[in-house]
């Protein structure tokens, strides 16, 4: 692969002295010039792959000096040298130009050998600066990283119990980002390093923890706070501090001490009116302050059970005309600086969609968990296979160009450089894998630059399972472009043919032989009879029962509430979920099949190696987090309710619930033929939205088809949901459609109270609903023994 000459610009306003660099320095390095200060700013504004800066100091309109102070501000000297060449040879013009950020200052005349070894010599020293600095910030992440998992899985927790977008913690951590990176540009007063700056982001996940404390009925409540209720809810930011500062280790963990920083004070106001300790100006931590303004605006922004979402531009307006409290100037400023950037920014998380997590099934999700830990299978192929196995490359922003190594290329008998590759024939480069690759390179910063994912394509003359780790490369927070390495995921392959290809019917051989296969995946590996909860394994010719239950490898004296087993028989087919026992997850996979046609459940199980501290609560939670993951694909897209493909492929297979209720928006077909289509969407979303808000976090929403809903109660008293459901009923018809004022709405609700399993509940309050029509009563409620 060719390597790329260094970019070397000159400043000059002396035309000659520019000729006389430029011809010494013509045939080793590519070249730059610029006759004053401003148009050396605007050319590296523009050209960020300029590796270094050859500085005169006299100059008109804006001197050298000057230049090193802009480019000090704008933080091109962290990673762009500048070696000063003048005439100006007096101690304290050198003392000026070293003390501003100058590299190296060479006195005119110079001898040619001079100035060509201090350039080697200063381009050398910054190319291994800048390897020690990414070093260094790769273990920084590794150590914030080892965090971040459990930090966000706290976030998101109170999220949902605050009934907040799953959105809110990713926008809080981006605006506080980008508003401390610009805090940086504009001023050194509060000597943020990029390593405080990724600590401060990470930790902005925690700045409502304390809410967990807060009673859900006043975080939730769709009105206005009393002042009583209020006072509670105030109460969060130091609960919240206070259940920080007793984490063990609290003293000698910087994350934690901004984590309690934020928590404690990002209700307080600049001015002194904010709480819980009325601090005033800069004895507000920064890390609070920037936290603060990013909590207003994503609060703005967003829609909430109390009010509609503001939008940008009005949330800017309200926050820097004082009507959300008082800030730090400075910041506003920088708020302001980044307006339209972070606009767009969120704009782009909002509506991304990996389609690799965005899949048919949560398996997806199963996979990511631990396909990077699996361990290679034992039986390798030949290393002197004939087709493609591996290949690094590099993809040059500025080129548009992909280097591939020569091994490869020759293997596949394609040239080693591609230029403007989305427009190539060769597929793995092709637009669809460019697209893909440029919306995971959007989430890399020069902080966390790793890109992992799997590919299938065509690649040679066969379609395969790859797996591509890449690495953004940057000059500072510039993007410059990547190198990866594409390996053939022999690991992943499998599952794929699990997923897609896995034959229904087996012989006793058929099936020892596959499960052989994949004992060096899996940690374990076996059938199942569910309906006589009993494993077994392929030995001694035949299929033997193992002792004991099948539910004892999870450490349960009972059958498992949601067996994953009956539901792969049921739908034969395939079931995935995560089971966790102690402080070890499991993936789980399971398929129908039939040996020598009998009816078995084969069982794959995967342990993860990682140790994740969760509490009971927590293994919840998480799991809720992982359905929420997949929320897109799971969500209606009108209602905002759960889909029937969630009923379909989660809720029909839990086994107790408390309590059903079907409730149908009532002459619905009538507003359709009145007032047309249009009408009868809003109408749907605005009986959805009015049952939404009389609901708990945790009870399941599910548009159940046209204008019929299904709510599902895991735990709740006969009194409370009979209260809830005519709650509902009320609220629905107090709701208005907008645009259409004169348009009254109502439900008829069926409810059945008592544990059972979730298909026989919807049936019975299916057909009390319709009771209900028949005697024009809004709501109907029996427990289950009152009803056949």
């Amino acid at each position: 692969m060719p390597k790329r000459k260094a970019k070397i610009l000159i400043v000059d306003d002396a035309q000659i002295n520019r000729i006389i660099l430029c011809e010494l320095l013509r045939d080793q390095y590519q070249i730059l010039e610029a006759e004053d200060g401003k148009k050396a700013l605007e050319i590296m504004k523009e050209d960020k792959m300029i590796d270094l800066v050859l500085l005169d100091i006299v100059m008109p309109n804006m001197d050298g000096y000057q230049v090193l102070e802009k480019m000090k501000e704008q933080r091109y000297l962290e990673y762009l040298p500048v070696i000063i060449i003048s005439s100006e040879g007096n101690t304290t013009s050198m003392e000026k130009a070293y003390e501003l950020g100058a590299t190296d200052y060479i006195r005119r005349p110079f001898e040619s050998y001079i100035i060509n070894r201090r350039i080697k010599n200063t381009l050398m020293l910054y190319e291994k600066q800048k390897k020690l600095v990414h070093l260094v910030e790769q273990q920084i992440q590794k150590r914030v990283n080892n965090n971040t998992t459990l930090i966000n899985v706290l976030g998101h927790i109170v999220e949902f119990r605050n009934g907040e977008s799953g959105l809110h913690i990713q926008h809080i951590q981006t605006i506080t980002k980008m508003l401390l990176l610009q805090l940086g540009k504009k001023s050194h007063e509060y000597k943020l390093s990029d390593a405080d700056i990724l600590l401060i982001s990470t930790a902005s996940s925690l700045h409502d923890i304390g809410k967990i404390s807060i009673d859900e009925k006043i975080l939730n409540k769709p009105g206005r706070l009393t002042k009583d209720e209020f006072e509670i809810v105030k109460q969060h930011s130091s609960i919240g501090a206070e259940m920080l500062k007793t984490v063990p280790n609290y003293n000698n963990n910087d994350l934690l001490e901004y984590a309690y920083q934020i928590c404690r004070w990002h209700h307080e106001r600049y001015d002194g009116h904010g709480y819980p300790d009325g601090l005033v100006g800069d004895q507000i931590p920064i890390s609070a302050q920037v936290v603060s303004i990013a909590d207003v605006y994503d609060a703005l922004t967003s829609e909430r059970c109390y009010k509609k979402a503001y939008s940008h531009e009005q949330a800017m307006k309200m926050i820097v005309d004082g009507q959300c409290g008082v800030f730090n100037p400075l910041l506003l400023e920088c708020l302001c600086d980044i307006s339209e950037e972070m606009k767009a920014s969120l704009f782009e998380n909002e509506n991304y969609a990996d389609q690799a997590v965005v899949s048919k099934m949560t398996d997806e999700l199963v996979i990511k968990q631990f396909r990077s830990e699996m361990p290679k299978e034992k039986n390798n192929e030949s290393q002197n296979r004939k087709f493609f196995q591996e290949m690094t490359f590099e993809y040059d922003a500025f080129k548009d160009a992909v280097y591939i190594s020569s091994q490869a290329a020759k293997d596949l008998g394609i040239d080693e450089i591609i230029y403007h590759p989305k427009n190539h024939e060769f597929s793995f480069f092709n637009k669809s894998t460019i697209k893909l690759l440029k919306d995971k390179l959007k989430e890399t910063t020069h902080l966390n630059p790793e890109v992992d994912l799997k590919i299938y394509a065509h690649i040679g003359k066969q379609k395969q399972w790859y797996h591509l780790q890449a690495s953004t490369r940057w000059n500072g927070s510039v993007y410059k472009g990547f190198v990866g390495k594409l390996v053939k995921d022999n690991n992943i392959q499998v599952i794929h043919n699990i997923q897609e290809n896995i034959s229904l019917k087996y012989t006793y051989t058929e099936i020892k032989d596959f499960i052989e296969s994949l004992k060096d995946i899996f940690t374990v590996v076996r059938l199942i009879d569910f309906q006589k909860h009993q494993s077994a394994k392929a030995e001694n010719d035949q299929i033997e029962i193992i002792e004991g239950n099948c539910y004892d490898y999870w450490k349960r004296k009972d059958v498992c509430v949601n067996c994953i087993s009956k539901q792969a028989y049921i739908k034969k087919g395939q079931a995935f979920k995560l089971e966790f026992v102690d402080y070890n997850i499991y993936a789980i996979i399971a398929q129908y099949v039939e040996v020598d046609e009998r009816p078995w459940v084969l069982e794959l199980v995967y342990k993860t190696k990682e140790d994740i501290i969760l509490g009971a609560h927590g293994k919840t939670r998480f799991l809720e987090n992982i359905v929420t993951y997949n929320k897109e694909y799971y969500t209606d897209v009108l209602t905002g309710a759960y889909s029937r493909r969630y009923y379909e492929e989660y809720v029909q297979y839990i086994n107790d619930v408390s309590a059903v209720a079907m409730i149908d928006a009532d002459n619905f077909k009538a507003i359709n033929d009145q007032y047309g289509h249009n009408a009868g969407d809003q109408a749907i979303k605005a009986v959805s939205k009015a049952i939404q808000s009389c609901i708990r976090p945790d009870d399941i929403f599910i548009r159940y088809g046209g204008d019929e809903f299904v709510l599902i109660f895991q735990d709740i008293h006969y009194d409370a949901f009979t209260t809830r459901l005519y709650q509902i009923s009320e609220c629905v018809k107090q709701t208005k459609v907008d645009d259409y004022e004169d348009l009254s709405l109502s439900t008829t609700v069926g409810g059945i109270y008592g544990n059972s399993k979730v298909n026989d509940a919807i049936k019975k309050a299916d057909k009390l609903m319709y009771e209900g029509k028949k005697s024009k009563c809004s709501v109907v409620v029996k427990k289950t023994s009152e009803v056949d």
